[in-house]
């Protein structure tokens, strides 16, 4: 992410997969268990927003990276990335090492293109989910950041957030890394 509000975009993905995953654990674990899901931010800004109201949790998850596309690949590889979620914007020639787009090709299974406003210029499927209590958490994340921003409206529904996602090649999704 370029600030730390633009992941709020993929919020409905994220959110998704944040019921998957305590879904999973329900069916697979007896009794109370304490887990988070493995998921990160990737912030190209000094503080970066606190995700943690959307189970992006210890704080250390949430990840301050230098805006160029050698070091966020690096972070990606370095946590074993597998589902990439990228903001949309005009393609850019990533400088990359060879290894690390290797490691990149190797592991990752996929990856998605989202808006900050979550309309991507070409979406090829939605989620749609009730606006209580995610927005309510979408504002918690904006109030977590030093120069707080408005949350978009995603939608004209009142009572449901609208977000759009397309599915790309890893070089797509590469190119619309910063730097």
């Amino acid at each position: 992410m370029r600030t730390g509000a633009e992941g709020l975009g993929a919020g409905s993905f994220l959110l998704s997969c944040v019921t998957a995953f305590y879904d999973y654990l329900g069916e697979t674990r007896e009794g109370d268990f304490f887990e988070y899901p493995d998921y990160y931010t990737f912030q190209t800004t000094e503080d970066p927003a606190d995700y943690r109201m959307l189970d992006i949790y210890p704080d250390h998850k949430n990840l301050a990276v230098e805006p160029d596309a050698e070091h966020l690949l690096q972070a990606i590889n370095d946590r074993a990335i597998t589902i990439l979620l990228v903001p949309d914007g005009p393609p850019t020639s990533p400088n990359v090492a060879d290894i690390a787009l290797q490691s990149a090709r190797r592991r990752m299974d996929s990856c998605y293109v989202y808006a900050p406003d979550g309309r991507p210029s070409d979406a090829t499927f939605s989620i749609r989910q009730p606006r209580r209590p995610a927005n309510e958490w979408f504002e918690a994340t904006i109030e977590s950041m030093d120069h707080p921003e408005e949350v978009p409206a995603f939608g004209s529904d009142d009572d449901s957030i609208h977000q759009q996602f397309s599915p790309v090649p890893l070089e797509r999704a590469l190119e619309r890394l910063p730097g």
